[in-house]
């Protein structure tokens, strides 16, 4: 009776010990998850940047015989060029345009071109277009002054998306700075990330770690490089063609070829305008310029994200569309990522069922 009691409370002793263990357990992860919810998304953009350019950092640190820091911080810098030079001269080119644009205002001097008359045989909606099209180029002042209230909200929308895309520049920036920072520890950090995916997944932990390694490297090469040389030459097709907000538009074909709509519902536009207003071998020229670039991504994407890669494109693919709608474009690279680890597990799971019953068949 007394040994039934001694066991009754060791046993209960061991309990609370246990939960009160589990529960500064959970308090300090969910603390330290509040403090550093606020840099979440800086962290992770940051360790999707030192993850997709390791292999260039690696390189560079080689060729050039560079101590780690040296190298991180080299190759930090270059990727704060590139990213704030294309941000900077497409600012000045919108601004350009606008200033332009409003001196043209300010002056009384024509603005909008008149319409050719082919918009007038535009089903449905070519008269309506064509008026509308026809007093703006008449007087453009009028036609704003009684429509002051929604050129007020159109107006307030784009500053806010401006002020949306400032902040977003920065904190890519400031995401650039701190994978330098992970780049100059990235020997200790990954046999520290390693060794946890073992704790966590024993044998297939460290197999995991590869596979996230390698589809964010993928994505980044197949979505993120594709979309960045794709819209540079549409913006420097544009550019010599002379199209109007040339800076603006580029960046919303970047912006559309990242999240995987692609930049054709606005070049296919600017194409039209380009028969419209150019000269007819400027026109085919840009147009033959420019068809094939809408093309590219569809060439380069499957090559790219599927190099290297055991898992079908199909689920990275499904992963990059899904992680794009649910998480934006840090959900870009976490949803192949995840879909990824989960077709492994799931192919595992399947080949270790059958392994089990063709044991069962040859002991039977």
């Amino acid at each position: 009776m007394i040994e039934t009691e001694k066991g009754r409370a060791e046993i209960t002793r061991f309990t609370i010990d246990v939960a009160v263990r589990l529960a500064l357990i959970a308090s300090v992860i969910y603390v330290t998850i509040f403090l550093l919810r606020p840099v979440a998304p800086l962290i992770i953009w940051a360790i999707i940047l030192a993850v997709a350019v390791y292999p260039l950092f690696a390189a560079l640190r080689r060729r050039l015989r560079l101590h780690h820091g040296v190298a991180a911080a080299l190759l930090s810098v270059l990727l704060l060029v590139l990213l704030l030079t294309p941000a900077v001269i497409l600012s000045a080119s919108a601004i350009e345009t606008l200033d332009a644009y409003a001196r043209l205002l300010v002056g009384g001097e024509q603005v909008v071109p008149p319409p050719p008359e082919s918009v007038r045989g535009w089903p449905l909606i070519g008269a309506r277009v064509y008026d509308f099209w026809l007093n703006a180029s008449h007087d453009i002042r009028a036609l704003l002054a009684a429509h002051v209230g929604q050129i007020t909200s159109v107006g307030r929308w784009v500053g806010g998306l401006a002020a949306g895309v400032f902040f977003e520049v920065l904190q890519f920036a400031a995401a650039i700075v701190v994978a330098g920072v992970l780049l100059g520890y990235s020997d200790r950090l990954t046999g520290t990330v390693r060794d946890l995916a073992g704790r966590v997944a024993d044998a297939r932990g460290r197999h995991f770690v590869e596979i996230a390694g390698s589809t964010i490297r993928n994505v980044s090469q197949g979505v993120i490089g594709v979309a960045l040389l794709q819209s540079a030459l549409i913006g420097v097709g544009m550019l010599v063609a002379g199209v109007p907000f040339a800076g603006a538009l580029t960046f919303a074909c970047l912006v559309l070829a990242i999240v995987q709509v692609g930049p054709n519902i606005v070049m296919i536009p600017v194409i039209i305008w380009a028969w419209m207003y150019l000269p007819a071998l400027s026109a085919a020229l840009f147009t033959v310029y420019t068809v094939p670039l809408l093309l590219l991504d569809n060439v380069l994407r499957p090559v790219l994200m599927a190099r290297g890669l055991q898992t079908p494109m199909a689920v990275i693919v499904a992963g990059v569309i899904c992680g794009t709608l649910a998480g934006g474009l840090i959900g870009l690279f976490i949803g192949p990522v995840v879909l990824a680890v989960f077709y492994d597990l799931l192919i595992a799971w399947v080949a270790s069922g059958s392994r089990s019953e063709g044991g069962e068949a040859e002991e039977g």
